[in-house]
């Protein structure tokens, strides 16, 4: 059984079971985690207010058949909007577990979210990239599914639930 103590950005909460919560959290120093908070819908948790979607908490973490939280405190928030959840969303399904880049944590600290900068980040360099479709080197917009990116004209032909717009968020 290993505990860890961490600052981390809550990226998503799902329930589990009747009482439990499977929450989503990008870490320091673990990168993104995947832990169970026990009775976290309770309306006597001490958990359940710090484990919300954009909080940034400094967390403990027990280590025995997966993550469980066992202590939270809140120290600041992100700015709760669709594009920002939207945003999470995004570094949830682009990050791997237990696999951490400190480079990522500091640009989510300053809470400025943005697609551009975390995709450098992820390795996407938008600079550097060529539409998929065409050849094209200017990218409008990025696929996450297929992790490609695409020109204005190309960018059409595929539905709009599945792309993210690059330049209107660039920093």
């Amino acid at each position: 059984m290993l505990e860890y103590s961490t600052s981390a950005l809550v990226l998503d909460a799902e329930n589990s079971g009747e009482f439990d919560k499977r929450v989503y959290l990008y870490t320091k120093e673990l990168g993104k985690v995947v832990a169970k908070a026990r009775s976290a819908r309770k309306i006597t948790s001490k958990l359940a207010a710090y484990l919300e979607p954009f909080n940034f908490v400094r967390i403990r973490l027990v280590e025995k058949n997966g993550f469980q939280i066992t202590d939270a405190l809140s120290f600041g928030k992100a700015e709760v909007s669709r594009q920002n959840a939207d945003f999470l969303q995004f570094i949830k399904e682009m990050t791997f577990e237990l696999q951490p880049d400190k480079k990522l944590w500091f640009f989510l600290r300053k809470k400025k979210f943005a697609y551009c900068p975390a995709l450098k980040i992820l390795g996407f360099d938008p600079d550097f990239a060529s539409c998929q479709t065409c050849g094209k080197k200017t990218v409008s917009y990025f696929l996450k599914t297929d992790q490609t990116f695409f020109c204005r004209n190309c960018a059409f032909k595929i539905p709009k639930n599945e792309i993210i717009l690059l330049e209107s968020l660039k920093v």
